[in-house]
């Protein structure tokens, strides 16, 4: 274990074009590290930190790389939030143009790591902390409760972390079935860079089981168009009782709520101006499990798509 052998992988992944590509559908350092091993190089976290910040930040791979905060593009010249304008864009996979071997890769990437312990997790459900995810992000009541919770040093686990009610499938390489799931993440990227025309990366991939939620949040340190695949292991018997994603409109204060199906696609935007935040949470209420996999796409997702159809 060394820096030395960390530069070495890092420079391969800059000069390589299929680890390079391998590197767009990772999204954490312990997938980084096994890629490594897998090929012979040997190091730690703490070497990947050392030889990171010795190579120089742009020649750091994707998934260790944190982007900047006010590097968002125009920042300064965008106008206030407007009432009218338009925060989301949801679409039914099977409609859109060179999403059929997408499609086709769901099965793989669907997976439910052996390595994650479900009777832990589903002890660490808190109601309360679910009910948070009715409260307006600028509410008085919602940030007594921010406070109340942040108090609390510990959850009934012995995390720290309660905003994150769910499972990162990126952070269980261990099991048996990560190298197919790594392998379909990554022509899923290839696949989805056809149909953009432009570099694509995996931002997330996560398993929402029965009485799930991701609590409010911005992601506003990661700006850019997001464009998150939701699949489910089965359809909804109640429409009106399904998953959903919720956000706060930057201009009105309202909360959106979008209830949710099998095999959706939608688009939103990060942004990093503090009248722009997008405080979005996602909560899973059903015995349905959910999944959805994040991938930074371009400004011109829109156009491309538009030119395909």
């Amino acid at each position: 274990m060394s820096v030395e052998s960390c530069t070495r992988f890092l420079r391969l992944a800059v000069e390589d074009p299929q680890v390079r590509q391998q590197m767009k559908a990772l999204t954490g350092v312990a997938e980084v590290i096994r890629l490594a091993r897998a090929g012979g190089y040997d190091f730690t976290v703490r070497d990947l930190m050392v030889a990171s910040s010795q190579a120089g930040h742009g020649d750091a791979p994707e998934a260790t790389q944190t982007p900047k905060a006010g590097e968002s593009s125009q920042a300064a010249e965008r106008a206030k939030p407007r009432a009218g304008e338009v925060y989301h864009h949801e679409y039914d996979m099977s409609e859109l143009p060179g999403f059929a071997e997408i499609i086709d890769e769901l099965p793989r990437l669907k997976i439910k790591p052996s390595t994650v312990d479900l009777a832990r997790f589903h002890d660490a459900f808190r109601e309360e902390d679910l009910r948070s995810t009715s409260l307006a992000p600028s509410s008085p009541a919602y940030r007594a409760w921010r406070d109340r919770a942040a108090a609390e040093s510990t959850d009934t686990t012995g995390d720290t972390r309660r905003d994150f009610h769910l499972v990162n499938l990126d952070e269980h390489v261990a099991h048996p079935g990560y190298d197919g799931y790594l392998a379909a993440k990554t022509r899923v990227v290839a696949a989805l860079e056809k149909v953009f025309g432009d570099d694509v990366r995996f931002s997330g991939s996560m398993w929402y089981p029965p009485s799930s939620y991701r609590l409010w949040h911005t992601n506003e340190d990661q700006p850019g168009w997001r464009m998150y695949i939701v699949d489910f292991d089965g359809d909804f018997a109640d429409p009106g009782h399904t998953s959903f994603f919720r956000y706060q409109n930057p201009a009105t204060g309202q909360l959106v709520t979008l209830r949710e199906r099998p095999r959706m696609v939608r688009f939103f935007k990060i942004e990093q101006e503090p009248d722009r935040l997008l405080w979005h949470c996602i909560v899973n209420p059903t015995e349905r499990h959910r999944w959805s996999f994040g991938f930074v796409v371009p400004e011109h997702w829109a156009e491309r798509l538009a030119e395909r159809s």
